[in-house]
């Protein structure tokens, strides 16, 4: 599955609040967590094989001066910051095509096809019978 198809199951499996998504950096965290999470180690190598490490190399040393970079950490950190990399391009992509409900837990189409109440399969008005033409006779 996509990094594309991950998010968008994200995006689907819940509903968002205006506030939820107003803080990106965490949203995009907090999914690439995710999406780290549920990758095979072949997907997550096949993710940053080909990409230029040496800037996350120096970076590590400039974060953590004279302390010791093991693989798996340095792995874990490149793979992560192509996640997110990823995320926030699709993320941004999916919130400029969404659609923003107000205050309102119905969606258009179900307020316009709404029935009354007491339209059908209800009680019968008792102001009215059922047999209007002979009131109108009356």
């Amino acid at each position: 599955m996509k990094t594309q198809d991950k998010v968008e199951k994200i995006l689907s499996s819940r509903e968002w609040t205006f506030a939820d998504l107003t803080n990106m950096s965490q949203l995009v965290k907090g999914f690439s967590e995710e999406i780290y999470g549920e990758l095979e180690a072949k997907e997550k190598l096949e993710m940053i094989w080909d990409r230029d490490v040496s800037k996350a190399i120096s970076n590590w040393n400039n974060y953590v001066p004279n302390s010791e970079c093991s693989f798996g950490k340095l792995f874990y950190n490149i793979v992560t910051e192509q996640i997110q990399l990823e995320v926030a391009s699709i993320l941004q992509e999916q919130l400029l095509k969404a659609n923003v409900n107000f205050g309102n837990d119905k969606n258009k189409e179900e307020i316009e096809n709404e029935i009354p109440k007491g339209s059908m399969g209800g009680k019968s008005s008792e102001k009215r019978k059922t047999d209007e033409a002979s009131h109108s006779e009356e």
